[in-house]
């Protein structure tokens, strides 16, 4: 969990737009009760939803507890001015694709983007680079896996709901990038909002109580987090791969050569001549098109020197040798192994207190 009063630490931290449609009261009415109460940075806009009348774009906060009081005072205006939720209402969740820069904190993060959305009229991005898919695809694929789960914490209305349809297990499955993944806008997540740094998050029901919202902003991050720092490797890793047995048409010269390169000691130019009955720069042209085909790490030469003679032929003391295993290094992030990986539940290093809070809610729901 967060710690709300920490303005001073620097982690990965996500940020969260906030999207709540509201019925009963205008565009106009709710934007001059913002204006009259001090709140600031908060967008309202009409929504094409049938029977719902505003939606209130909050700017991006963190995790912290200026955010957590700048989304209460928000929501006690809006009680107080009299809107109202129906069946028709959502509430949708941008979590930002990215963490924060390194150099910003949770709170700062969250003042300067609460003002720099009052004076410019957009949203605030110091974010790092984007999630790899992977990430990405794991939070579709732990989300799906869990849908029966996630539809219990909501309302029936929200349900198969046009709005926020379930998730589909063979797209998913099948998916090798963002575009491929992405179900479409009126899908419970959706990455039309990618481009724009965000992952949306629609199956939540309308609400103006901020416990609520709060709740469920502490459940998505956890979610996103516990794929980010439990599921996956991060940076360089080392993967051993073995070269191929035979890359060539067997029985051709440099097939034979290949064959002959790629034993424990490799061969000398002597070795492959006497074996192919190529000249000895045909036996170099050989080597070069080798490394081109497995790669110039897993081709090595032993000079003369390296064979113990300072002096002496080369074609009987220079050897070749193809390595029949290298080891690649990435930096990018892995899968973590079956035995380090954290578990696919959505309920997975969310707080006691937060996981009573929704069984609480289910019980409730049911």
């Amino acid at each position: 969990m967060p710690n709300l009063n920490n303005t001073t630490a620097l982690t990965s931290i996500l940020t969260y737009g906030i999207e709540i449609e509201t019925c009963r009261n205008s565009v106009s009415t709710v934007k001059s009760a913002l204006h009259n109460n001090g709140i600031k940075g908060c967008q309202v806009k009409p929504d094409g939803t049938p029977s719902v009348d505003a939606e209130i774009v909050l700017p991006p906060i963190a995790l912290c507890q200026i955010g957590k009081e700048y989304l209460e005072s928000v929501c006690a205006v809006l009680s107080n001015a009299d809107c109202r939720i129906n069946t028709s209402c959502g509430l949708h969740v941008h979590v930002s694709n990215a963490p924060i820069a390194d150099t910003t904190h949770a709170a700062r993060f969250t003042g300067d983007s609460i003002l720099h959305t009052e004076r410019n009229g957009n949203f605030l991005s110091e974010h790092g680079e984007p999630f790899d898919f992977p990430i990405v695809k794991d939070l579709f694929f732990r989300w799906e896996r869990q849908q029966d789960i996630i539809n219990t914490m909501f309302p029936r209305s929200r349900t198969n709901n046009r709005y926020c349809q379930p998730l589909n297990a063979t797209k998913i499955d099948n998916a090798v990038n963002i575009q491929q993944l992405n179900h479409g806008k009126f899908y419970a997540v959706n990455l039309d909002t990618w481009r724009r740094g965000t992952i949306e998050f629609r199956q939540h029901s309308g609400t103006i109580e901020a416990n609520k919202i709060w709740n469920w902003l502490m459940f998505l991050d956890n979610f996103v987090c516990w794929t980010i720092e439990h599921r996956f490797e991060h940076g360089e890793t080392s993967t051993t791969i073995e070269t191929p047995t035979a890359p060539f048409r067997n029985g051709s010269r440099v097939g034979v050569q290949y064959n002959m390169m790629r034993s424990d000691n490799g061969a000398t130019t002597r070795d492959i001549i006497d074996a192919t009955g190529c000249s000895e720069q045909r036996v170099r042209a050989a080597v070069s098109e080798i490394r081109n085909r497995v790669g110039d790490n897993a081709v090595v030469t032993h000079t003369q020197q390296s064979n113990g003679a300072r002096y002496g032929d080369g074609t009987d003391l220079t050897r070749y040798q193809v390595l029949q295993t290298i080891e690649s290094e990435t930096n990018g992030i892995t899968m973590l192994p079956e035995n380090r990986i954290g578990a696919p539940s959505i309920w997975s290093g969310l707080d006691d207190s937060e996981f009573e809070w929704w069984q609480d809610r289910i019980s409730a729901l049911s």
